[in-house]
């Protein structure tokens, strides 16, 4: 499944900001990719994780989609994602997860001039 941004779907999303010196931001994102393509795409209910850099590289903000809460929560049961979360927190002077439901998606319409 590819990453759906869709206001009808019950989808469980979490944006997580990582605050960081600029110094650390290609650390946190390849900690991010990493640990996504090694061991979170391969478990039951993931669907995506969007990894994505502020302009001055003080901010990373990743993107994650699950089926549900409950399996986002499952990940945290295992020691992977237990040493992988101290790890990239340890990068970052700050960490700030919140959950989300999309409320609208705006896009463009095929055919208009752009």
């Amino acid at each position: 499944m590819n990453a759906v941004i869709n206001a009808d779907q019950a989808i469980f999303t979490l944006i997580n900001t990582f605050d960081v010196e600029a110094d650390k931001s290609a650390a946190v994102v390849e900690s991010l990719r990493e640990f996504t393509e090694r061991v979170t795409r391969d478990l039951a209910g993931f669907i995506s994780a969007s990894v994505h850099v502020s302009l001055d590289r003080t901010r990373v903000v990743n993107y994650v989609q699950w089926r549900s809460e409950q399996d986002f929560a499952a990940m945290f049961r295992i020691p992977e994602a237990q040493a992988h979360m101290r790890e990239v927190s340890a990068l970052a002077k700050q960490v700030t997860p919140v959950s989300y439901s999309v409320a609208y998606v705006g896009v463009r319409q095929t055919g208009e001039a752009g």
